[in-house]
């Protein structure tokens, strides 16, 4: 079967479709079944050696499978001279049964390639020992994905024959409106990306943000999920993360905490911090670099007070609980060998004497005089 395009005979071959359909329908069966064989291939390669290579292996097989394909039916079809060729041949008459097989082969690969850059990035313990962030790897994969599909969606206008520019248009009007009624969710997608570029967190980071604090379990594009230390897990538009000020205990590795004690005014100053410090120094619970402090911050109503500075590695709230129990029971047996007073809350009690008091004692004098001699 011969089919001519009149009119463009100078500028494109006559599309010429095999000599049988059945040619066409072989190529396609054939390709169905290898297909299908790569997918079991790769599920018992996947499932025998626990390894996600598999996966990828098959994902860029099946993605050579369609681009042959593909090569062998525009063969088939006698529009093999370039891209240009193919897309003008489409655009000049194709069947539309053609074309629908050309768009369904573009979005499988689009899919497949996806897929394996979502292996590549953000799948398997490889991918988490790069250098890279995971912040990095899912701006990386979502602008990846993002141009991949916009690449498949214009290569399908080209095929059949859509002038993009006018689609352009109406995508700009479609835009706007679409921008006001989910300009908050928009916001937050926006966001998101903020976030993940500026990386003021990760996951598992022990962080406060606003009035929530806890640790990061999920970041996605629209909103960051929060496990508290209560166990309740808080979900917070991106949006609302980013308005918010941002505390990260976690990013430095390490984190400064502080206990105060007050000693009685009898007590030598300096003895009491000799020995509060040599009783924290070497605990397991904190660090011996930085070496820890104790200061004189200030007089209390009934002592001075000395803070104890201390820092506490990999920083989670049970260390931190646990270095300051540490340090309070450890400078509370030194203070009672040494017998240096951790003293109890006081107030002293006077009677000042005044003109008028004296007076009144006078009076009260005279009247018991009185009284007696009656």
């Amino acid at each position: 079967m011969t089919g001519i395009i009149p009119g463009v005979s100078s500028v494109l071959p006559p599309l010429q479709f095999g000599t049988s359909l059945h040619e066409t329908l072989a190529v396609v069966s054939v390709a169905v079944v290898a297909g299908a064989v790569i997918w079991r291939l790769g599920e018992r390669l996947k499932a025998r050696f626990r390894t996600e290579n598999a996966e990828i292996v098959r994902a860029g097989l099946l993605l050579v499978l369609a681009s042959v394909v593909a090569a062998v039916l525009v063969s088939e079809w006698n529009a093999t001279g370039d891209m240009l060729s193919v897309v003008g041949a489409i655009r000049l008459g194709v069947d539309a049964g053609v074309r629908v097989l050309i768009t369904v082969v573009l979005f499988v690969a689009a899919h497949t390639v996806t897929r394996i850059l979502k292996r590549l990035l953000l799948g398997g313990s490889h991918a988490k020992s790069r250098a890279t962030s995971e912040h990095q790897r899912r701006v990386v994969f979502y602008v990846s994905q993002v141009v991949i599909y916009i690449v498949a969606v214009f290569g399908t206008f080209s095929l059949w024959g859509i002038q993009v520019s006018d689609l352009l248009l109406g995508a700009g009007v479609l835009g706007v409106i679409l921008g006001l009624a989910f300009q908050n969710t928009l916001g937050s997608i926006l966001a998101g990306f903020v976030l993940m570029l500026s990386r003021p967190f990760d996951v598992g980071h022990w962080v406060r943000i606003g009035d929530h604090e806890g640790f990061i379990s999920e970041i996605t594009i629209a909103h960051v999920r929060l496990r508290n230390l209560d166990g309740e897990h808080v979900v917070l538009p991106n949006e609302a993360v980013s308005n918010r000020t941002i505390v990260n205990r976690s990013l430095e590795g390490k984190l400064r905490h502080c206990v105060e004690v007050g000693v009685d005014y009898g007590v030598d100053p300096e003895h009491a911090e000799s020995v509060a410090r040599e009783a924290i120094a070497d605990l397991d619970e904190i660090m011996t670099q930085p070496a820890p402090q104790v200061l004189p911050v200030r007089f209390d109503d009934s002592a001075v007070v000395l803070e104890l500075r201390f820092w506490i590695e990999n920083p989670t709230p049970q260390r931190k609980w646990r270095a300051a129990q540490a340090v309070i029971y450890s400078v509370k047996t030194a203070f009672n060998r040494e017998g240096i007073k951790i003293p109890f809350p006081q107030r002293e009690l006077t009677q000042r004497r005044t003109d008028a008091n004296v007076r009144d004692a006078e009076s009260r004098s005279r009247d018991s005089v009185d009284t007696s001699r009656s």
